[in-house]
């Protein structure tokens, strides 16, 4: 913020004034005078042109040229008249016409062209910025005998205007010197007590001597003001008492304080301890049980390996032992050559009995193994395209009932915006939602042949839908809800469920897709997954 003084402020606030009015008055006066100075020009002329009129009247009565000539000569020393020009008027074919008659050029100039058709464009008096010029009828009595053109120059009259305004500027910076002889004596005069104050208020300032008091002024303004400097330095000096009292007692206080604070932090810092060691006590009891918890997992997922691969191949194995044994008795009997047809028969049918066990558990376990290899997800790790998700999922859908004929009695239904468009890996995507439909298929409506499956896409965000999944079926247990992603996790085991079909979905989601998934079971009233990715 710019500062200013009192001192600049009259002074400018005096020399302004006083200009402005002196410059207001010399600008009207200085416009009246030449308004005056033109109209006495004009006035001039129109005089001037009057008395040659009336004198050129009896030279054209007797066209006397020569005499007019001679009498025009007298105003060669008149450097206001710069020409003058006589027309007599003729009457020809009963029409008016002017004929020149004679003229005055004043020494230096050049004649101008006689107009006789001036008389007509200069209806009296006309003026501009160098020149005036005047037409007047020469008359005897009531008679027409001509016209006279005169024209003067308008360089005295500019020279007295221009006088004019160089005495008006004189005047101004003459009025602006005394108006600043006149601020500066008035600022002297009254700011001289404002001077005093100032000093005095500077040394209070300076020595913080808060006794000192303010001088009287015998003006109002200045009184006023160190009355109430005074009484604020009086309740200064209160508040410095009571400000030493209170520092004082918050001296005191203080140390009570410390001490207080002292006891305190010993006591906290024991405490601190203590509670230290408690925290590396639970820490340390976390990552034991971390580690339960993750030797528990894995000796599930051992176990589940294990029971799932041993049941076919223990299948295989009894059944190459019959096989084994069958043929050592058909050979046994081929070497003792006794052999029968009935028996060569029977070990027909039991080994073809026996190798179609052997070949479809071989089958369930080539099928788990790829199921195993699935969860690595490295032949669904595709590159993001651009696709309508309507038509994915009406895809699904389709190909399911192809799969799964019990998905010919359930009504499923697709809430999703024909337009919408998301941008992810479309492979991974479909591979879920078939996993989620062979799910409900195999889990939700495995004791009934009737329900609803309804899939929900909306966007949520610029960059992320959330496809809501939900069925009508017999719902997950509870048990095994917060299990239900982990694998090997069924509650069909004994029917031929793996439990990898939910884990692959979990990996799926929230590795390759790059998003959520979240469950939740109405126990008896469906399930209901909500899917949130990147898309």
């Amino acid at each position: 913020m710019r500062l200013g003084s009192i001192r600049q402020g009259i002074t400018w606030l005096v020399v302004t004034t006083s200009l402005l009015l002196a410059g207001f008055a010399l600008i009207v006066l200085s416009l009246t005078h030449i308004k005056q100075l033109n109209q006495l020009t004009e006035q001039r002329v129109e005089d001037m042109t009057t008395v040659i009129a009336n004198v050129s009247s009896r030279f054209l009565l007797f066209r006397d040229a020569e005499g007019i000539d001679d009498y025009f000569r007298q105003f060669s020393d008149n450097e206001f008249l710069q020409h003058i020009h006589v027309y007599e008027a003729n009457v020809v074919a009963e029409q008016n016409a002017l004929r020149y008659f004679a003229s005055y050029n004043r020494e230096g100039l050049a004649p101008i062209p006689v107009r006789t058709e001036i008389v007509d464009e200069i209806n009296g008096l006309r003026s501009n910025s160098n020149s005036i010029e005047m037409v007047m009828p020469i008359r005897i009595d009531s008679e027409v005998l001509g016209y006279l053109y005169l024209r003067a120059d308008r360089k005295p009259t500019r020279e007295l205007i221009l006088q004019t305004i160089v005495t008006a500027f004189v005047v101004w910076l003459v009025l602006v010197l005394l108006a600043w002889v006149i601020a500066m004596s008035v600022r002297g005069q009254l700011l001289r007590q404002l001077d005093q104050a100032v000093g005095t208020i500077q040394r209070i300032t300076r020595n913080r001597d808060y006794s000192i008091r303010l001088p009287e002024s015998n003006l109002i303004e200045l009184q006023q003001l160190g009355l109430a400097f005074n009484t604020m330095l009086a309740r200064v000096e209160q508040n410095l008492v009571r400000q030493q009292q209170a520092e004082k007692q918050a001296l005191d206080l203080n140390t009570e304080l410390e001490r207080q604070v002292q006891q305190r932090t010993t006591a906290l810092r024991e405490a601190n301890s203590d509670l230290l060691a408690t925290l590396e006590t639970l820490h340390q009891f976390q990552r034991q049980q971390i580690e339960t918890e993750k030797m528990s997992s894995l000796g599930d997922l051992i176990a589940g390996v294990a029971h799932e691969i041993n049941t076919p191949v223990g299948l295989v194995i009894t059944s190459t032992s019959i096989l084994r044994d069958k043929l050592d008795l058909l050979n046994e009997k081929f070497n003792d050559n006794s052999i029968t047809r009935a028996d060569f028969e029977r070990f027909i049918e039991a080994s073809a009995d026996n190798l179609e066990l052997i070949q479809r558990n071989i089958e369930r376990t080539a099928d788990l193994i790829n199921q195993f290899r699935q969860l690595a997800m490295d032949q669904l790790a595709e590159e993001e395209k651009t696709f309508l998700i309507a038509e994915l999922c009406r895809t699904v859908v389709n190909q399911s009932r192809q799969r799964l004929p019990e998905l010919a009695t359930i009504d499923v239904r697709i809430d999703c915006p024909e337009e919408l468009e998301v941008t992810c890996r479309m492979g991974p995507l479909q591979h879920v939602l078939a996993e989620l439909v062979q799910n409900s298929v195999i889990h939700g409506f495995a004791e009934r042949h009737y329900g609803e499956i309804e899939i929900k896409v909306m966007r949520t965000a610029p960059q992320q839908i959330a496809i809501t999944y939900r069925d009508s079926g017999s719902g997950i247990p509870a048990e095994l809800e917060r299990r239900v992603f982990d694998p090997f996790i069924t509650s069909r085991r004994r029917k031929g469920s793996t439990g990898l079909g939910l884990h692959l979905v979990y990996n799926l989601v929230t590795q390759v897709l790059g998003g959520t998934i979240e469950v939740s079971s109405k126990h008896r009233g469906g399930a209901e997954f909500t899917l949130k990715i990147r898309a």
